[in-house]
């Protein structure tokens, strides 16, 4: 995972860029599955009103495909208030963040320990 040691009680990774179409949903999934790979558990939230990173697990659960990680779809700035409290049985955070700077966006920002901008 791109040699990135965290110590502490969990993981908290945003990716955000506030243009869309750069890969963020793509790498927030692939990351959530990689690090679900490694025995961690995963949660992975969707901030993006798109609802892409749902829909992708969403098509994975509809296959006879285990769950790697839960996702759950949060479009609202309160992340960074809410964040501990619905991470709490996971070892990591993945974030998908929205394609706009935005309170959505800045809510992210304050949850996450690492940010992450794909270009």
């Amino acid at each position: 995972m791109c040699g990135i040691v965290y110590v502490g009680d969990r993981m908290k990774i945003a990716f955000l860029n506030q243009k869309g179409g750069v890969g963020k949903t793509t790498l927030a999934v692939h990351t959530a599955a990689a690090l679900a790979g490694r025995g961690l558990k995963v949660l992975l939230i969707d901030a993006d009103p798109q609802h892409s990173a749902i829909d992708w697990t969403a098509a994975r659960d509809g296959s006879e495909l285990p769950a790697l990680f839960t996702s759950v779809a949060m479009p609202a700035a309160t992340i960074h208030k809410e964040i501990d409290q619905l991470a709490e049985p996971y070892d990591a955070v993945v974030i998908d963040g929205p394609p706009r700077v935005t309170d959505l966006a800045r809510s992210a920002i304050m949850a996450a320990d690492l940010v992450l901008i794909p270009v």
